[in-house]
């Protein structure tokens, strides 16, 4: 050892102070990287039993590969700030500024550990594009950190051992910087510092997607700077030639075929790239008002009659609503973000990898619930609990219809507020007055809300429901969502337009999702309850089915007929057999039918799982042929529609309509658009 460390010594003496000063910079990143993929591994949700001895050694060479490629990188930045003078910093101005990149770099090591061990904890991945939103919004993001987290006193620990680190390592780097370059020799190191980027990048980009069948163990071996900044880098309008694709005439039909009911009859031909159809729901709508609560984070983990596996009573509220309802018990979220659930419900538009449409420019003028309720003469608006800049949201909401959209500076009674919002009950209580307002305009009413309390930090206000000390502090915030629900259902109830009116409650995501699986999609599962008893007949529906099926659900509960582009279909009248499901995570795509998934990643062979309904986690096995044509298909034929505005209002504005031939059937598929319009 002794010869081996004097050896290392005299190769490092031949190395000039600045270049020694770059590399052990990098070196100290290289160790950070590394401790903290060996903390993450002992923290893993996944069992011991999921994980492989080799899948974990895999892991972790891998991920030796793409640290020494970021760290490679980092003390390249700092060989060539230091170089950017051959002679000597004699002024001490010169070498603060100098010392001060590298407290900074140094800080940026340890905060960024930090961050990924919360990230992981919140998310069960490394970081990526949810990160980077997340700092496109540092007033909810910081406010949350402050709320869930002690950063008073996190943060200053970091800066005190940035500091302490700094005032032991001062002399020796300001003594580098004092000492002169020659020329030649800081081309020649800067550029075996470029070539040892080029291998050590180059390495790391031959990596394999994938290096495990498991999800966690294929972050784990990832970095999390190269993460976020590929995440920051990535085109979303790119799908060809990364996804795996099929014949586009196999991809309509198959698209078609997914979409089509007994009660649709496509308007365009299968030789264009097209799902319009009209629904034939009869000639006589109930045109309600529509009430639709997007709850935040509320998976189905939580709901007490689906996976509630706690052994704690936490949704008595909706438990009770249920029985009095049209219940789904078997829906999967498009994926878990706020903005992949507002799609969902809101355009019924199926996820396509990468991104939300709701944060793509593109998705201006979609085909939405609201543009087609406005064609019936519905008034429709957005009451949000927290502030609508967030993610993209008021825009989004306008750009697809909604108008007024209120946000939590338009709420009046705001007694509680967390830095992601006003509480539920507020919320809700504006809503009514809100609804009451509305009336005057003899309108029927479209309103959707979008809850915030259920979330971290998980806070509320205790003034109807307490905090339970032997609970954690999640699964009271769940408890108290559901209460607030409950208790804004009962005083609807004493409201004129109450018995006019169909209240919906749908989660946009289920909590932390974790597993093995590329997408895990067992945790995916959230409730929907449409709830009017005047008007719909309580009945459970166990039909696996997905967020976008809500718009066609619900306008076929309540009778209207209309031309549709939507992805989704009527469970109602779907075989209980039938159904599917597209869920988002990242950039994969799981599209699963009862028994089968098929996860699309780009650049990768598809995957393939059996599967069935609640918490069962995903098994491995070879792809099922033609889900996983389906799963192309559909996801292929949405890209591409996408952006081709085939999914988008036209530009007049007004919703495409249909006439049927007088001696029309019900459940025809023949393709015409002979009465389109």
């Amino acid at each position: 050892m002794s010869r081996f460390v004097s050896g290392l010594r005299a190769r490092f003496a031949h190395i000039s102070p600045r270049a020694r000063l770059a590399l052990q910079l990098g070196l100290a990143a290289f160790a950070s990287f590394t401790v903290l993929r060996l903390f993450l591994l002992t923290v893993l949700a996944t069992k011991a039993s999921e994980r492989s001895s080799g899948d974990i050694f895999e892991a972790l060479a891998a991920g030796a590969v793409h640290d020494l490629a970021v760290a490679a990188i980092f003390a390249l930045v700092f060989a060539v700030l230091f170089n950017l003078r051959g002679q000597a910093w004699p002024s001490r101005w010169g070498r603060g500024v100098l010392i001060g990149f590298v407290a900074l770099g140094i800080f940026l090591l340890m905060f960024s550990a930090i961050a990924e061990v919360l990230f992981w904890d919140e998310f069960d991945s490394r970081l990526n594009g949810i990160a980077l939103y997340y700092l496109m919004f540092p007033r909810e993001v910081i406010g949350n950190l402050q709320q869930s987290f002690n950063i008073a006193l996190y943060l200053p620990m970091v800066i005190a051992a940035t500091l302490a680190v700094i005032w032991f390592i001062r002399r020796p780097v300001s003594a580098a910087l004092q000492t002169p370059m020659p020329k030649g020799t800081r081309l020649r190191e800067l550029g075996i510092g470029a070539v040892l980027v080029l291998a050590t990048y180059g390495a790391a980009s031959a990596l394999p997607f994938s290096v495990s069948a498991n999800r966690e163990i294929n972050q784990l071996s990832d970095n999390g700077w190269r993460t976020i900044i590929s995440a920051s880098m990535t085109n979303d309008q790119e799908y060809d030639g990364i996804y795996p694709t099929i014949d586009e005439h196999e991809a309509i039909i198959r698209t078609r075929a997914l979409v089509a009911q007994k009660n649709t009859t496509f308007l365009d031909p299968d030789t264009k790239r097209s799902i319009l159809r009209y629904v034939n729901n009869g000639t006589a709508p109930k045109k309600l008002n529509i009430v639709i609560v997007t709850n935040e984070s509320f998976g189905s983990k939580f709901v007490d009659v689906l996976d509630n596996k706690t052994g704690l009573t936490l949704t008595p509220a909706l438990d009770k609503l249920s029985k009095e309802s049209l219940s789904f018990t078997n829906i999967y979220a498009s994926g878990d973000r706020t903005v992949r659930g507002l799609e969902a419900t809101e355009t019924g538009f199926t996820p396509i990898p990468g991104i939300s449409t709701a944060r793509r420019d593109e998705s201006k003028d979609m085909y939405s619930l609201p543009f087609l309720l406005q064609s019936f003469g519905y008034q429709t608006s957005v009451l949000y609990g927290g502030h609508a800049i967030f993610d993209n949201m008021g825009t989004y909401w306008s750009s697809i219809g909604f108008n007024p959209v209120w946000d939590q500076s338009f709420i009046r009674h705001d007694s509680y507020t967390t830095a992601w919002g006003v509480s539920d009950e507020d919320l809700y209580t504006e809503a009514l007055a809100r609804m009451d307002d509305m009336q005057a305009s003899g309108k029927p009413i479209l309103l959707t809300m979008m809850t915030v309390s259920n979330h971290r930090p998980y806070r509320f206000p205790e003034n109807h429901v307490k905090q339970n000390p032997d609970w954690q502090q999640r699964y009271n915030s769940a408890h108290y969502a559901d209460w607030a629900y409950g208790d804004f259902i009962e005083r609807a109830k004493t409201h004129k337009w109450f018995d006019n009116t169909v209240f919906v409650f749908v989660a946009d995501h289920s909590e932390k999702i974790n597993g093995a699986a590329q997408v895990p999609l067992q945790d995916m599962r959230i409730p929907v309850v449409i709830y009017s008893p005047k008007n719909i007949a309580p009945r459970t529906i166990t039909t696996m089915g997905a967020q976008i099926d809500l718009i066609p659900t619900l306008l076929g509960e309540l009778g209207f007929s209309y031309v549709s582009p939507f992805f989704g279909k009527d469970l109602t009248i779907e075989p209980s057999n039938g159904g599917w499901s597209s869920t988002a995570h990242n950039f994969s795509v799981a599209f699963a039918k009862p028994g089968h998934v098929a996860v699309l990643l780009p650049n990768e062979p598809t995957l393939g799982y059996t599967f069935e309904a609640g918490l069962t986690p995903l098994t491995p096995e070879k792809p099922d042929t033609e889900t996983m044509r389906d799963a192309i298909a559909l996801t292929q034929i949405a890209h591409h529609m996408f952006y081709a505005r085939e999914v988008h209002m036209p530009a007049d504005g007004k919703w495409p309509t249909y006439t049927p031939p007088s001696d029309a059937i019900a459940g025809s598929s023949n393709a015409t658009d002979t009465h389109l319009r």
